[in-house]
């Protein structure tokens, strides 16, 4: 049972003594995908459309073979394998569907099925009817015995329970304790929605048990106004030791204000019911009137953003990195709270928090510019690693357990220019312990299609 609550947002972890990273890394492999990968002309949201951080997942790994699905210059959906650790890519092209818009938000999750091989995915939506496609059994359980081509794939489906045909924003796939596969949605719109889940059956083949995990109804008010609803951005939903299902998010108000607050739920039972923070069972699907979920109060005047990182590590304490400003931030770069949507760019910073094992929240300020939105990554050791852009390089940063979380570091920087976010695949990363790293080059001209990468590090 949980015994302490959340600390105030300030609260900076001490340790009596500091230490310095001794961690080193080391590319092992650089490897193109593709040569001529979309890029965007005309988004609000930047150019890219694969490397997103809402996209869990686009790279993942299984029975020796690494996936990456994404999008190519003829807007057609692809996914691309090889055999690891250096084999060469092999791209199925669905020309069947063609990708039309130049919605940033219209990204390809993927996902696989353990128990039964299965390969699922789900593309091109904001507010749109499910685009859903799926795998024979089997094409991921034994790689090598099957002919990579369209055949062995689905035709696109708008509906994953029959009869039940949905509209949906943000899909998300992740694997079970047990190999099954889960999907995630979000149904409504930005301020404005609730988060769906979905349980795959492998035994039958099928979908089932959709149901509400969180709830966008209640009243909100601050010093910027009142609200009647909103809706979760999730920094990811992740299984930890022991078979729960953690999750972090914040909330946006309607109409689309900044965001505000860090909330923390878990699951015992697979996601059907949901536990605070206190480990006391939460009444219906989590909201905003829930109690003790509410794990860090973040105001909505310090720009904060939607979508970070977050991972468990061995001890079964979840961290999540999202990036906010500060009072002494933002009056540091001659501004003030609220006075823009998002603050100040210089005055972003990474915030690391993590629940400790007694249930309080520790919190970290990392000392630099933020850059974009991070991925969260944690070694057996329970060392930290940090994944994101900025200033179109890749960089990875870094911070050990021993140390109380207080040595971030950068400890790698991988020369651009990239237009993504960047995505790890988990899944290599915990089998391996090979950091896999998608990029795309940056275009000289709008529009222009570039070359997608997988980066390989080892560290150490």
């Amino acid at each position: 049972m949980v015994k302490k609550k959340f600390l105030p947002l300030l609260f900076l972890v001490t340790s009596s003594a500091c230490s310095t990273i001794d961690l080193e890394i080391t590319k092992t492999g650089d490897t193109v995908v593709d040569t001529r990968a979309l890029t965007l002309d005309g988004s609000k949201w930047g150019m890219a459309i694969n490397g997103k951080s809402f996209q869990q997942d686009a790279v993942i790994s299984h029975r020796g073979y690494q996936y990456v699905a994404y999008y190519e210059a003829r807007r057609n959906v692809c996914l691309s394998r090889r055999k690891l650790p250096a084999g060469q890519w092999d791209i199925i092209r669905f020309t069947d569907y063609v990708f039309q818009s130049n919605d940033a938000h219209n990204t390809i999750s993927m996902g696989i099925c353990p128990n039964d091989g299965t390969i699922h995915l789900s593309f091109d939506h904001h507010g749109h009817p499910l685009h859903y496609r799926v795998s024979c059994k089997g094409v991921a359980t034994t790689p090598d015995t099957v002919t990579w081509d369209t055949s062995l794939f689905s035709p696109v489906l708008s509906e994953l329970e029959k009869g039940k045909p949905i509209q949906i924003t943000y899909p998300r796939f992740w694997q079970t304790p047990e190999g099954e596969l889960q999907f995630c949605y979000r149904r409504g719109g930005s301020g404005s929605g609730d988060r769906m889940l979905v349980d795959y059956d492998s035994g039958a083949g099928i979908w089932v048990n959709t149901r509400q995990i969180d709830s966008g109804e209640g009243a909100f008010e601050d010093d910027l106004g009142e609200s009647s609803s909103r809706c979760s951005y999730p920094n990811g939903y992740t299984y930890g030791p022991y078979g729960k299902l953690h999750t972090t998010w914040v909330w946006r108000e309607t109409p689309s204000d900044p965001n505000h607050d860090l909330i923390y739920v878990y699951s015992e039972d697979r996601g059907k019911t949901w536990f605070n923070n206190m480990g006391q069972l939460i009444e219906g699907p989590p909201g905003i009137k829930s109690p003790d979920i509410t794990v860090v109060d973040i105001p909505r005047t310090l720009g904060l953003m939607n979508t970070h990182g977050q991972a468990v590590d061995s001890k079964g304490r979840i961290h999540a990195v999202v990036w906010h400003c500060t009072e002494e931030t933002l009056r540091a770069e001659g501004s003030k709270p609220g006075e823009y949507r998002w603050g100040v760019e210089n005055a972003h910073r990474y915030h690391h928090y993590w629940r400790d094992e007694e249930g309080s929240w520790q919190h970290r300020e990392l000392p630099w510019v933020s850059g974009t939105r991070p991925k969260l990554f944690i070694d057996e050791k329970d060392n930290t690693y940090l994944v994101y852009q900025k200033n179109e390089n890749l960089e990875i940063a870094a911070t050990t357990d021993q140390a109380g979380y207080i040595d971030w570091k950068v400890i790698h920087i991988e020369q651009g220019p990239f237009v993504n976010e960047m995505l790890g695949d988990p899944y290599r990363w915990k089998q391996e312990g090979i950091l896999s790293v998608m990029v795309q080059e940056s275009p000289e001209n709008a529009n222009e299609p570039t070359t997608l990468r997988i980066l390989d590090f080892h560290i150490e």
